[in-house]
């Protein structure tokens, strides 16, 4: 296939230290809103597959430049890792009648030692099966497959959300490297009932070895619910 895609970087404060961690709700407002917008505009692109945006903040998670940005990633395919996780979440569906991450929001609500935070939209935890300590997933409650989808109230309570858990993360461990990436559908299905989009923040505090690139199989050396503990204790 010829060569397609696009690329846009999102300059988040024209403040050169200003960390997201560090904003005013406004001006995390504001970060989300053009997420929002040009995430709808580049889907509206039917050569567009797929749109992914991101943030890595520091050197251990990629980033180039030091000044606060965002990135925005079209592409006209869909990887082979999101097409197994949109199949998995499918077979989910076809086995139970339900979504998966639905059921998710529901295990970790009634088990409630992982939670950090709760807003009217939101709910934010360290996922039961975590990749890497204090990984932590920010979802919305309503079953929403696309960010596409996101309503005025939902947009205030992410920034309520993800200003309190970038706040514990840039306090507990000085201002970490990290990355964020908002999972959500591809092209074609946005509206579908088994998949469910959610950011993931992913804290740069160990370092991949040899087993994990080898295997795949990624070791977690602390426990979720301590993590959970840890970032709760303020």
């Amino acid at each position: 296939m010829p060569g397609y895609g696009k690329h846009e970087v999102i300059i988040e404060s024209p403040c050169h230290h200003r960390e997201l961690a560090l904003m005013s709700e406004e001006e995390l407002s504001l970060v989300i809103e053009t997420y929002h917008q040009r995430y709808c505009e580049l889907l509206s692109n039917q050569r567009n597959m797929m749109v992914l945006i991101f943030r890595n903040h520091g050197k251990r998670a990629g980033a180039s430049l030091i000044h606060p940005h965002s990135q925005i990633i079209a592409t006209g395919m869909v990887p082979n890792a999101i097409r197994f996780r949109n199949e998995e979440a499918q077979r989910y569906f076809d086995t139970w009648h339900r979504c998966v991450f639905c059921d998710v929001i529901r295990f970790e609500k009634e088990d409630g030692r992982r939670i950090i935070l709760e807003n009217q939209h939101f709910l934010a935890f360290i996922p039961y099966a975590a990749e890497v300590p204090y990984e932590v997933w920010i979802i919305p409650k309503e079953h929403q497959a696309s960010f596409h989808h996101i309503t005025p109230g939902q947009k205030s309570s992410l920034t309520e959300a993800m200003k309190d858990i970038l706040g514990r993360l840039y306090e507990k461990f000085n201002n970490p490297d990290y990355n964020f990436i908002i999972h959500s559908s591809v092209r074609y299905k946005t509206d579908e009932p088994q998949i469910h989009w959610y950011i993931e923040i992913r804290p740069r505090l160990t370092t991949t070895a040899g087993f994990e690139l080898g295997s795949h199989i990624h070791i977690n050396t602390s426990f979720p619910e301590d993590n959970a503990a840890f970032l709760n204790n303020r």
